[in-house]
């Protein structure tokens, strides 16, 4: 006869217990008396005694020891201070684009104001005025073509005059 300990099962056990006349091919559902019939003192008194033990364990492990309880409050606030931090982050990246939002409204107000005042202040000169006054008043007139000297810039816009344009 097997053990239990040892989990194995004996053929020949097996072959009195199932007995070879009652298969049946198909979808059949076995009969009653297929079902194994177990001998009387085949399993001493271990059952009880491994449920006992089995709920010794379960007990043990359902109890919370200090060191688990340590670990998951520190685990716990290490979770509260990452979330306290990132609503923090999070305030403050929305208090930027709100303060972005109103400069960026101050620029756009700054610019039509500037715009606005260029215009008034074109709308105001009169260059056929200044032209005549220049040319009556002043005694200037338009440069001839050989006052004019031209002059190959090395990338800027503009030339800057230091000292006294060379007579040719």
């Amino acid at each position: 006869m097997a053990k239990r300990s040892d989990r194995r099962v004996d053929s020949s056990e097996r072959a009195e217990r199932y007995p070879q006349d009652d298969y049946e091919e198909g979808s059949a559902l076995r009969k009653l008396s297929a079902v194994p019939q177990e001998l009387p003192g085949e399993y001493p008194e271990e059952q009880p005694v491994r449920r006992q033990r089995t709920a010794g364990r379960r007990a043990r492990n359902a109890q919370i020891t200090p060191r688990f309880l340590i670990g998951t409050v520190v685990l716990c606030a290490a979770m509260v201070a990452f979330v306290v931090g990132f609503l923090c982050l999070k305030e403050k990246i929305i208090e930027q684009n709100r303060h972005i939002a109103s400069l960026e409204n101050q620029i756009n107000d700054l610019k039509s104001d500037n715009d606005a005042y260029y215009n008034k202040v074109m709308a105001s000169v009169d260059l056929e005025a200044i032209r005549e006054a220049a040319m009556d008043r002043l005694g200037m007139k338009y440069a001839e073509e050989s006052q004019i000297q031209y002059y190959d810039t090395d990338g800027s816009s503009y030339v800057r005059q230091y000292q006294e344009v060379p007579q040719n």
